[in-house]
């Protein structure tokens, strides 16, 4: 690839700029920072450090808060979202000028997902049944959130790494319900309706086939899962998991949950062997409105955090991605090739 590519993703409206060069220049790619561990409020053993969990899979005979778990839910000690709605007033916005400085609460429930009892940091170091466990964590707290009918909107994301966000080492997650939809949400809705409405095809679908009929982004499709690199990806290595299945996300099984966990560590290790161990990553379900369950189909991204957001990014909203997303899947077929 000569030239800079300008690449919009369909389903979103997002823009990307394919900029190969870009990965030559000195400092390209940033270091990341060592994350030091002196006490762990995640381990076994400091159940008081946390709120009281909310959902676990503990050792038969086990009390809840205490040790003999193997996965904790707990609510986020520091919230994005407020827990109780503010009083009308209260958020410092007043009536003069009130059309300019718009403002509302924010509100819902954020949980942590303490995906281990020991302290591993990276989720490559989890058994695919431990990851499992996580999708399975993450899937039944979305069905107690959606059968609440108080929030429109979960966010379920693992951090992991200093530059992907995380604060803590010890592998955890993070599931984030509202009543506000994210402009970016509203924007999948939107496209994904429009091209419904003109062709009677889930976009999501007309997406993957074409990159079927391209052939070059993709990595693996079977009967269960097709994965591939995005066409406008948002990062360097960005990879999409999407379920071939019909239902959302909180109904999703517990074989097609093994599968996905199965195939998120694969491309996790392939990654490492592509582009280095411990690099840092965000990990995301994108999933519709929880009162919208069919606007389409839900997937997973593994975005990879090894550049660093500057002035244009800031600026434009526009995503500079230094590695191709051809090269990525044809770095990643040869990867798994290599390990089958």
């Amino acid at each position: 690839m000569d030239c800079s590519e300008l690449r919009t993703d369909v389903l979103s409206g997002r823009q990307s700029i394919i900029a190969v060069q870009r990965g030559a220049r000195q400092g390209a790619y940033s270091s990341e920072p060592s994350q030091t561990v002196e006490a762990d409020p995640f381990a076994e053993g400091s159940e008081s450090e946390t709120p009281g969990e909310v959902w676990a899979i503990r050792e038969p005979g086990t009390e809840p808060n205490t040790g003999g778990w193997r996965l904790r839910v707990v609510p986020n000690r520091f919230p994005i979202p407020s827990a109780a709605v503010v009083a009308e007033g209260s958020t410092g916005a007043g009536a003069a000028g009130a059309e300019l400085f718009p403002v509302a609460p924010f509100c819902g429930v954020h949980e942590v997902v303490i995906e281990c009892p020991d302290l591993r940091t990276r989720l490559v170091d989890l058994t695919v049944a431990e990851i499992s466990s996580v999708f399975c964590a993450w899937r039944d707290r979305v069905q107690w959130l959606m059968r609440s009918g108080v929030h429109r909107c979960v966010a379920v994301f693992r951090n992991e790494g200093s530059s992907a966000g995380a604060s803590l080492a010890h592998c955890h997650s993070q599931i984030l319900a509202t009543d506000y939809v994210p402009e970016l949400l509203l924007e999948r809705h939107r496209r994904s309706g429009q091209h419904r409405e003109l062709t009677g095809r889930c976009l999501v679908m007309d997406l993957l086939a074409a990159e079927q009929r391209d052939g070059r982004r993709i990595i693996r499709v079977d009967g269960d899962l097709a994965i591939w690199c995005p066409f406008a990806a948002r990062t360097a290595w960005h990879v999409r998991l999407l379920p071939l299945c019909n239902v959302s996300f909180g109904l999703a099984g517990d074989r097609l949950l093994s599968v996905l966990a199965e195939a998120v560590r694969r491309i996790s290790g392939s990654l490492e062997g592509a582009i280095g161990t411990g690099f840092p990553f965000n990990l995301t379900v994108v999933q519709p409105c929880l009162d919208a369950p069919t606007a389409f189909p839900w997937f997973v991204d593994l975005m990879p955090r090894l550049t660093r957001q500057a002035g244009w990014e800031l600026l434009s909203d526009i995503d500079v991605v230094p590695v191709s997303p051809e090269h990525s899947a044809m770095r990643l077929r040869e990867q798994l090739s290599a390990v089958s």
